[in-house]
């Protein structure tokens, strides 16, 4: 187990965990947010090839159209 930052809440987590893991048992919707990884915004096609490792900062946002 490993732990890290999940907007701003310590949580554990199994270790080698990819960022798609991490949504999928806080049950957050893939489709409609982007992540911010150690203050770095990273690309949906990475998701599932990004291990977080023992201390990582992951920040959830909705995305909202309008204008």
């Amino acid at each position: 187990m490993i732990s890290i930052f999940l907007n701003d809440e310590v949580m554990n987590i199994a270790t080698g965990s990819s960022l798609t893991d991490v949504l999928q048992g806080q049950t957050i919707a893939e489709n409609g947010v982007a992540l911010v990884l150690n203050s770095e915004v990273v690309p949906r096609s990475r998701w599932p090839h990004i291990m977080c490792q023992q201390d990582d900062t992951l920040e959830v946002f909705s995305v909202v159209a309008g204008g």
